[in-house]
């Protein structure tokens, strides 16, 4: 058999071929690179399929329901007031400056009224923008709250006047007293003794009484408003 007949023999039989030996050897030598390349290719692979799963997942995870809020909303943090905040809007000062009674007995005369009401002693109709409080002549007359005694006054109609000042712009103005026992600039507090009832002849016909004024800040209000109840 001639070696041309061999070879052709060889092949028909299956004989490897030189490529074929080639790209087995290739493989054979690389191994190791082709099998990290293949384990780089397979991280990176399970990495982008992880992020794009996480990304179309984001926007179908639950919110957290609040008890009694079906709708899932979460409601907002409430930051608690700042006292130093001007916008804060703070409770009024009246919960701070409560008037103790200015007499130990009494009972109320005329009371605030801004509107024109009839005053016997001068006989004609006018606001009575304070409040009266009928006691005996010669009752001890008390400060109502701790402040600063502004001026001691008198005139023919309304007897001794006494002007206190007080915390956070209140004014008490005390009418026909006598027997006044403090003067401008004197530091008083609430219940010490101020002066007593007087019989005013120009307010005889209303009986003996004082005559309460309360300003906050200048203006008049009513002193009922800041009288502690059941002081008497």
């Amino acid at each position: 058999m001639s070696k041309q007949t061999k070879r052709t023999k060889e092949k028909r039989q299956g004989a490897p071929s030189q490529t074929g030996v080639k790209v087995a050897q290739f493989f054979k030598k690389n191994i190791y690179v082709i099998l990290m390349i293949v384990c780089i290719l397979a991280i990176a692979t399970m990495i982008t399929l992880a992020v794009v799963l996480n990304n179309n997942n984001a926007d179908t995870v639950l919110k957290p329901i609040v008890s009694g809020d079906v709708s899932g909303n979460v409601p907002p943090v409430v930051k608690p007031d700042d006292p130093n905040d001007d916008d804060v809007i703070k409770p009024p000062t009246k919960l701070d400056f409560v008037m103790a009674d200015p007499l130990d007995e009494y009972t109320f005369g005329q009371t605030y009224s801004e509107e024109h009401v009839f005053n016997a002693t001068l006989n004609h109709w006018h606001p009575h923008e304070a409040l009266d409080f009928l006691a005996k002549e010669g009752s001890n007359v008390k400060c109502v709250f701790d402040g600063t005694v502004k001026e001691v006054v008198k005139d023919g109609y309304s007897g001794t006047i006494v002007t206190i000042e007080h915390q956070d712009g209140f004014t008490t103005v005390y009418k026909l007293l006598d027997n006044v026992t403090v003067k401008a600039g004197d530091k008083v507090s609430k219940g010490d003794v101020i002066g007593k009832v007087a019989l005013v002849e120009d307010e005889m016909k209303d009986g003996a009484h004082i005559h309460l004024e309360l300003y906050k800040d200048g203006k008049r209000i009513n002193p009922l408003d800041y009288l502690l109840s059941g002081d008497k």
